[in-house]
């Protein structure tokens, strides 16, 4: 208390002191501040509970939820039997046993350059050079400029085909360790990447297909570079045949011919290859070396081969065209060497200087030059190459009138001879098994498309004659973990309860919750569960069929033997206990019985939303909180002032006492002197 200015107090009377009033006060507050104390001290120990109890309801809630959900009666698992595969399945697929013999593999296509460099960056070539390729239906023509590095190259190529095609610097081993090797990024045979020169039909006609004699006609070269006619036969394929499988049988029918021709069978998977492309549902004919290739037949145009060959790209192509007036400086193309002032005139246009110059060299040591319908020069060798200098400074600046520069520029078939030597060491693939009988065939090892809901992912070839065998069956693990779990949650409220609500008559001690009806209501609330019964006779069922019992002392008791057996024999007749059955009432869906559906709604009713009934009773005892503290609060205050007015009137008593005790004090001193 705040009374300092009254410190003095008693000092009159050596009776009305602090130490009375502090007495009188703890009597208050005694009676009227300690029962308020003890109030909040029951509701917090009451909250703390209520919170607990609702943690423990909200635990079995978890469990009941799962046990009454379908998708728990629906799950599966696999069991691979064999090699080669691994499976699994979603929920709800039929229990079955699935035959799956695995012939190949999907495979990414992998290529090396045969050229080998001593670090990444070593130069790769010290002339320009190009590359061409063919990826995902996309013809690529990557100008590798000279002095460019291995790693240079490598990312050229990522880049350029905008990952179609991976440029990846290995190192192998050996005194030149570094190769660059190009590889597909994903797997399957509509991801090759295809060197040289590649002819893609449109999509393939679909339904009935038939090729007899001159329909149609491929002409590949042979190893010395001469052309071989293979006339392509065709037995009628089915009527309600795909597209894709139109360009399967095309494929193998134009193999077959490449086979049995003794000139270019060993080229078939090197040189010469025959694939499919994006989708499936076109044809890929390709010559690795650079090589035209030609189709030819009636047919040919029906089937889908819309452009009939390869484009034979120029030797060398000027830039830009030739400019017109008289032009100077000396020059030299192959073995061939020029004055250009002789050819030029000053009046000439870059058309007349062009076609000078063309008929000038045109067919002298193997050059072939001629003008294009832009006025640019076009360059051809019959020996593949060609060399490009100035003779002198004039010759430079001439070159550049004419759109040429210096250098050695050669074909494919050069480039590949001498600096790419590119080999296939693994060819895109798509991966092909036979699933319970029926013939499948797919880009990717992961497959999921077959039957909805089974997903395989192939591994490797199973042996000859041994099919994997994956054995889908029930997955009841996941409901006899949920009833155990839900059991030991169940049998730690029960305690809980107990002690809450408990009384003993002989000694008067009583639970927290003791007299507070809702809490002593959720034992028997969820013990219903024990008296759902359901069917009738042998049909009759109950938690007790399927191994849940209560004992005396009120815990449940879980024989797994008996869940298991139910399960096994009886899955359909477990779920609809547990989750009840949908029936349909007045036109509406309705979900009937189900014994942990029917607990999940009790115990929402308890603590599920603002409204349920344990919400409300910690809602009242939050307000009860705060009520008990202001009436703390007020009542302190009420004796706070109380006391603060009884000392001040305890200091005017005193005063009173003070002076009364001097004059009584005179008139004794006078008494004292007059007996004397």
């Amino acid at each position: 208390m705040a009374m300092g200015k009254l410190s003095s107090l008693g000092v009159g009377s050596n009776v009305l002191n602090y130490d009375v009033i502090e007495k009188l006060r703890k009597a208050d507050e005694k009676a009227m501040v300690e029962p308020i104390d003890k109030k909040m001290k029951e509701n917090i120990e009451k909250q703390a509970e209520l919170v607990s109890i609702m943690s423990m309801l909200e635990g079995i809630n978890g469990e009941a939820k799962v046990l009454s959900d379908y998708s728990s009666f629906i799950k599966r698992k696999t069991e691979v039997i064999g090699e080669g595969l691994r499976a699994s399945a979603s929920p709800g697929v039929p229990i079955q046993d699935i035959s799956v013999e695995i012939k190949q593999v999907a495979k990414n296509d992998i290529n090396e350059v045969g050229t080998k460099f001593e670090t990444r960056e070593s130069v790769f070539t010290k002339d320009d050079t190009v590359l061409t390729f063919t990826a995902r239906g996309h013809h690529y023509k990557i100008k590798i400029p000279a002095g460019a590095t291995l790693q240079d190259v490598a990312q050229l190529v990522t880049d350029k085909s905008g990952g179609n095609a991976i440029g990846v610097v290995m190192k192998t081993g050996g005194a030149n360790p570094y190769q660059l090797m190009i590889n597909s990024k994903e797997t399957g045979e509509e991801n090759r990447i295809y060197f040289g020169s590649t002819l893609i039909s449109e999509k393939i006609k679909s339904g009935p297909l038939t090729l007899g004699e001159g329909d149609l006609e491929i002409i590949l070269k042979d190893s010395q570079g001469l052309d071989h006619s293979l006339m392509i036969s065709l037995p009628t394929t089915p009527e309600l045949s795909k597209a894709s499988d139109n360009a399967q049988e095309l494929k193998k029918a134009i193999k077959e011919a490449i086979e049995q021709n003794p000139d270019l069978s060993t080229l078939l998977g090197s040189d010469i290859n025959i694939g499919v492309g994006v989708g499936g549902d076109s044809l890929v004919i390709n010559d690795r070396r650079g090589y035209q290739v030609q189709v030819l037949g009636s047919q040919a145009n029906a089937i889908g081969f819309k452009k009939t060959e390869t484009d034979l790209d120029p030797l060398v192509l000027g830039d830009k065209p030739v400019e017109g007036g008289k032009l100077t400086g000396k020059i030299n193309i192959g073995s061939v060497p020029l004055d250009l002032s002789e050819l030029t005139s000053r009046g000439n246009t870059g058309a007349q200087n062009a076609q000078a110059i063309a008929d000038a060299f045109n067919n002298i040591g193997g050059l072939f030059i001629h003008v294009d319908d832009r006025g640019r020069l076009v360059v051809n060798a019959n020996q593949g190459d060609v060399v490009i200098r100035a003779e002198d400074e004039a010759g430079k600046k001439a070159l550049a009138q004419l759109g040429l520069k210096e250098g050695t520029f050669a074909e494919y078939s050069k480039t590949q001879e001498g600096i790419f030597k590119l080999k296939n060491i693994q060819a895109g693939q798509d991966a092909e098994l036979i699933y319970n009988g029926v013939s499948v065939v797919r880009p990717k090892n992961t497959i999921d498309d077959v039957v909805g809901g089974v997903k395989l992912e192939l591994v490797s070839p199973t042996p000859e004659g041994k099919p994997a065998v994956v054995s889908i069956t029930a997955d009841n693990e996941n409901i006899v973990e949920n009833i155990k779990t839900f059991t030991e949650k169940y049998n730690e409220l029960l305690p809980k309860l107990a002690e809450v609500t408990r009384y003993d008559p002989d000694t008067g001690v009583a639970g927290i919750f003791n007299g507070v009806s809702f809490i002593r209501m959720i034992r028997s609330s969820i013990n219903q569960i024990f008296s759902s019964i359901s069917g009738t006779g042998s049909e009759l069922k109950s938690l007790v069929k399927y191994g849940l019992s209560l004992d005396d002392s009120n815990k449940i008791s879980f024989d797994e033997s008996k869940l298991r057996a139910a399960l096994s024999s009886d899955p359909d007749g477990v779920r609809d206990f547990f989750v009840g059955i949908d029936k349909v009432t007045l036109g509406k869906d309705v979900r009937v019985g189900g014994v942990f559906r029917e607990l999940s709604e009790r115990i929402d009713s308890m603590i599920e939303g603002s409204n349920s009934s344990l919400k409300l009773y910690e809602q009242s005892l939050t307000r009860d909180d705060k009520r008990y503290k202001e009436d703390r609060k007020k009542t302190l205050e009420r004796l706070d002032a109380r006391y603060n007015s009884m000392a001040e009137r305890f200091a005017a008593y005193d005063s009173q006492i003070a002076k009364t005790n001097g004059s009584f004090n005179s008139v004794q001193m006078m008494i004292d002197q007059a007996r004397k």
